[in-house]
């Protein structure tokens, strides 16, 4: 689950443990946020990443954490959005944290893996879906990246 305000996080992480103590919650966050303890840096990606650590966020809930750099999350968007999903940069964040950490960790035999998808593309229309956008903050090669990772 994304970090964000850690509003959802706290919330479904506690309900989760509650149904099934031995459920396994990876939050996902934004490189430059300081909820998990990280230095601030720039963020342009609105929706995860918190410039304060918010104060209903309990860390006992969470078991690992993946914190995803913003080309990331755009890779990540852009390959959804090519699939016929138009997510925003909260989803992008998430799918990408979730594939990073299940390369890592993969699943056992009848593990289950849940990745809660909170926000829509049409709100990142201006920015994570445009090109000039991406290339003004990121560089072309986030493009590339993006068009190369779908090629493989």
């Amino acid at each position: 689950m994304g970090a964000g305000t850690t509003g959802t996080l706290m919330g479904c992480a506690r309900y989760l443990r509650e149904q099934k103590p031995s459920v396994r919650i990876v939050a996902v966050d934004a490189v430059g946020s300081v909820t998990f303890g990280g230095p601030p840096e720039p963020r342009h990606i609105p929706g995860l990443g918190t410039g304060v650590r918010p104060a209903l966020f309990d860390e006992s809930v969470v078991d690992d954490v993946v914190m995803v750099a913003e080309p990331d999350t755009i890779r990540a968007c852009r390959r959804l959005a090519r699939h016929g999903f138009l997510f925003g940069g909260s989803t992008g964040t998430v799918v990408s944290g979730a594939a990073a950490f299940l390369a890592e960790h993969p699943l056992a035999d009848g593990e289950s893996a849940v990745a809660i998808a909170p926000d829509l593309g049409d709100r990142y229309l201006d920015t994570v879906y445009q090109d000039a956008w991406v290339t003004d903050l990121y560089g072309p090669d986030v493009l590339q990246d993006t068009v190369r990772a779908e090629a493989r």
